[in-house]
């Protein structure tokens, strides 16, 4: 999450000085925004090992890449994909699992945009071959940018390599007044959901939930409760949607495309629905290269005569690994345990009222308002709900 710090203020610095310099069409704008990523990358190095491992770490899958190309060498691929989520999780300091393999933790620090480099590392491994065959450009400063970019460096969106090479070769226009308004009228609207209403959100969440202990009653501690999910939903959302507002606005004055990365997400009727709104550059992701990998696996395994069962552990496992993506500790297995079984109870719902309502009953039922904001309730507070593992021990209450 964005708060208010020393390195928030320097991001600020360098995005609303970025603009000045990458708005042009030059043979040197690659350069300029590779030195500027560099310097970002170099100012959160805190030691000299963190440089050497965050290097390694970072230039290891380009020159790995081409190595493991090839149909012939499409299992040692997997098995690189292996490799880099190990090594991920080594460095993200999941305790848990190494205390247990009883595997020391060497560095004492963690990598700033760790988990959105892996993301990204992976998307270029698993597509070097399309690219390749596409002719996208692929060289060391490109692939330095795409990984490096500190527009989307502490919280996305997750980009993916095509998509930035072509954006980045495409010709920009020059900037009209029009064009410098609406960027700047959407970065001002971020950073008040960010340093305004986030800010008040979080306060009120973290009082609820420090106040938690002081309640006697079961009533009363289930009420402080929501009261602390409500306020933590809406700081979840404030936080994340006012940094992705300030990314995209500022990207789109130097000419960059960043995707967009929120649709409302709290109007979603269901928790499908909720994810394909929230996130949605992680969503894709995990079904790319997770559930659908996973889903196919199955499909030719052992839910070869049971498909529907075969999509619901995969959509299951698929967000329960999101949910430890998020964090290390127990809180956000059991938040990915949640929202795997919310995927997996949205799409059983939606898949009964296909198979026993008619065509003209569904359609009724999508454009019926009582039923539509019945979803949406539930959803939101399911949301919120689960959203309370994020960031607090909620795990720890009830030991």
């Amino acid at each position: 999450m964005i708060t208010l710090s020393t390195e928030s203020f320097f991001f600020i610095a360098v995005m609303a000085l970025a603009p000045i310099a990458l708005r042009n069409n030059s043979k040197y704008r690659r350069y300029i925004f590779l030195i500027i990523n560099l310097a970002v990358f170099l100012v959160s190095m805190t030691s000299v090992s963190m440089l050497i491992v965050g290097a390694l770490w970072i230039l290891a899958p380009y020159f790995l890449a081409g190595v493991f190309a090839g149909d012939d060498r499409r299992k040692y691929r997997w098995i690189l994909f292996t490799v880099m989520v190990a090594v991920f999780a080594y460095l993200a300091r999941y305790e848990a699992l190494f205390n247990t393999l009883h595997i020391p933790l060497v560095f004492g620090w963690r990598l700033l945009g760790l988990s959105y480099f892996l993301f990204r590392q992976i998307d270029f491994i698993m597509q070097y071959e399309y690219l390749k065959e596409e002719g996208v450009a692929i060289t060391l400063t490109d692939y330095l940018n795409y990984i490096l970019s500190f527009y989307t460096l502490l919280a996305g969106p997750i980009l993916r390599y095509r998509d930035f090479i072509l954006d980045m070769e495409r010709q920009v226009d020059p900037l009209t007044k029009e064009d410098i308004l609406t960027g700047l009228n959407r970065a001002v609207n971020g950073y008040i959901k960010v340093y305004a209403f986030s800010g008040i959100a979080g306060y009120l969440a973290k009082s609820w939930f420090d106040g938690l202990g002081n309640h006697s009653g079961v009533l009363t501690t289930a009420g402080a409760f929501f009261l602390f999910a409500f306020f933590n939903g809406w700081y979840i959302y404030f936080n994340f949607s006012g940094y992705c507002d300030i990314v995209i606005s500022f990207a789109q004055l130097s000419g960059l495309t960043v995707k967009e990365n929120f649709n409302r997400p709290y109007l979603a009727r269901s928790v499908t629905e909720f994810w394909n709104r929230h996130h949605i550059s992680l969503s894709e992701w995990i079904r790319d290269y997770i559930y659908s990998p996973l889903f196919k696996a199955f499909l030719s395994g052992p839910f070869s005569k049971n498909p529907q069962a075969g999509q619901y552990l995969a959509l299951f496992l698929t967000f329960t690994v999101a949910g430890i993506w998020h964090g290390t500790d127990i809180n956000y297995l059991v938040y990915g345990l949640f929202q795997g079984l919310g995927i997996v109870v949205a799409t059983a719902f939606k898949a009964y009222r296909k198979k026993h309502f008619s065509k003209e009953k569904n359609k009724a039922w999508e454009k019926n308002h009582v039923a539509t904001w019945a979803g949406r309730c539930i959803t939101w507070s399911y949301i919120c709900l689960t959203f309370s593992f994020v960031g607090y021990d909620v795990v720890g209450l009830l030991r």
